[in-house]
């Protein structure tokens, strides 16, 4: 209870602070270090791809769409890409555990002949871009009947949880916890990603609270001394915990995040249980009794890195406006030393692309700047599909510069060694790896300044390192092509953002 009330005082301090800029300033540029991600959907081919087969013609296809893409997540000066691998426990990539995806096969457990996320992996990095996998934890089917042999097992098993027209892996089944585990394991171990992200899909939307319900007697097995609704949030909170806990054992350089429904932590859900200010909105927090999600729980847990809550509203909305969700998450996440990354929605550019529209984008991408309580901000677009309706806008100042994802804090943080050798030749620069701790991803800064400045007049006024309007490209190796006849520095960086002390040529 002293913790609480502790927390609850800092967490109204922290908003009175907050408070005191509610008069968004204007932020343009472009800082050094923000999460700048966009989210890729492949289920239903939202966004990739719009052919599905096995053909090698299909798949010169698929690759030249998603090549375009990431072209375009280059230019506009992203840091990040959140691809879908597993949308209905179907996946993206070479498993052992899970049926290939029928959104790129055009059949459930066909393989489309070439692996997709070993593709999209090294396409990122090629382009200085992250790799996230995303996730979905829990979802089976939207009202597929599906009926291949793993799909009849799981059935067999008892594992799959239906309610109206979705069908869920059964949350509080431990063995089903511990596939989804297995899972993000097999991405992890078996592929270079920068990082692990799940969305907002838990229970089956407003799953019943009686004894119809499908999980009743589970529920009365397991736990019936606890409320029906905080036994499932307390599945969803051990699924979160025991991935958390696997990363840390296997790739502890992997950032993992969750986003969540745009609202959360009122009075009547779940602020007073941890400790913190009710979000002060007039739109209701429906994730906490309809789908079972209570994002204030991981964050008090720790057991993410980010949270990324879709605050798909403009600045205007009567009951969801926007800047006062950016600085309660904001809050919220900094409290307990977790970053917060607003997922936004680019979809209202598709029918009204005009400049007022893009200028509200542009305003939500400044207050994510402005309001946060850290320092550690950042935006995800959704969804790659609208990008090129944004990119001439946002590049303009917003994104002008390239940028440096956000430092994860951990316990015992070191500054990786710097890289050495560093040589140029024929306009390309090159040098050499240190060696670091096996499994871990290490990345590159390159900059690239004219010859004639000092090393104090490259550095970035706030003390990070050199400036970002140097910062001309992030890489995954050990030469790149720069500019001639320049100045130049490089810095390693590690999974936590953490950037080495710069060497220079």
């Amino acid at each position: 209870m002293v913790k609480n009330i502790s927390i609850r005082l800092f967490f109204i301090f922290s908003l009175m602070v907050s408070a005191g800029v509610c008069t968004l300033p204007v932020w343009g540029g472009s800082p050094k270090r923000e999460m700048r991600g966009v989210w890729l959907a492949t289920v239903w081919g939202i966004d990739w791809p719009s052919v599905t087969g096995t053909t090698p013609a299909i798949q010169r296809k698929q690759k030249a769409e998603m090549m375009e893409l990431l072209d375009r997540c280059e230019k506009m000066n992203l840091t990040s890409v959140f691809f879908q691998v597993r949308g209905m426990a179907d996946v993206m990539y070479d498993s052992k555990l899970e049926p290939w995806s029928s959104f790129i096969s055009g059949k459930r457990g066909i393989s489309p002949g070439w692996d997709p996320l070993e593709f999209v992996v090294n396409e990122c990095h090629k382009r200085g871009l992250e790799c996230y996998a995303w996730v979905n934890p829990f979802r089976w089917s939207a009202g597929t009947n599906y009926d291949s042999d793993i799909d009849r097992k799981w059935k067999d098993q008892g594992w799959l949880l239906s309610y109206g027209k979705y069908t869920v892996f059964n949350p509080g089944i431990e063995e089903v916890r511990e596939h989804i585990v297995n899972i993000c394991r097999e991405i992890v171990t078996g592929y270079a990603v920068d990082g692990l992200v799940f969305d907002d899909y838990f229970y089956p939307n407003r799953i019943p609270e009686t004894s119809d319900a499908p999980d009743y007697a589970l529920w009365q097995e397991q736990s019936p001394w606890m409320s029906f609704g905080d036994w499932r949030r307390a599945n969803v909170h051990k699924t979160v915990a025991d991935i958390h806990c696997m990363l840390l054992d296997t790739r502890p350089d992997v950032r993992f995040g969750i986003s969540p429904a745009g609202v959360a932590g009122k009075s009547h859900t779940s602020s007073d249980k941890w400790g913190m200010l009710p979000c002060g909105v007039k739109a209701d927090d429906w994730q906490y009794k309809e789908i079972y999600s209570d994002p204030l729980g991981w964050l008090y847990q720790q057991t993410v890195d980010f949270i990324s809550p879709q605050i798909y509203w403009p600045t205007t909305h009567s009951t969801a406006p926007y800047e006062p969700l950016v600085r309660w998450w904001s809050n919220a996440a900094g409290l307990y030393g977790c970053h917060f990354y607003s997922s936004m929605t680019l979809a209202p550019l598709e029918k009204n692309n005009t400049p007022s529209q893009r200028s509200e984008i542009l305003r939500q991408v400044e207050a994510n700047r402005a309001l946060s309580m850290t320092g550690e901000f950042g935006s995800v677009f959704y969804s790659a599909k609208f990008l090129g309706k944004l990119s001439q806008d946002i590049a303009r100042e917003h994104y002008s510069s390239k940028a440096l994802s956000p430092r994860i804090c951990r316990k015992g943080g070191e500054k990786p060694l710097s890289p050495s050798g560093l040589s140029s030749k024929g306009g390309v620069l090159s040098w050499r790896e240190q060696k670091c701790d096996s499994g871990k991803l290490r990345r590159y800064a390159v900059y690239a300044f004219p010859a004639h400045l000092s090393r104090e007049e490259i550095m970035d006024t706030g003390g990070d390192g050199i400036d970002s309007r140097y910062l001309v490209r992030i890489s995954y190796g050990c030469s790149v092509a720069v500019p001639m006849g320049m100045g130049y520095a490089v810095t390693a960086i590690d999974g936590d953002s953490v950037e080495s002390d710069p060497v220079f040529l």
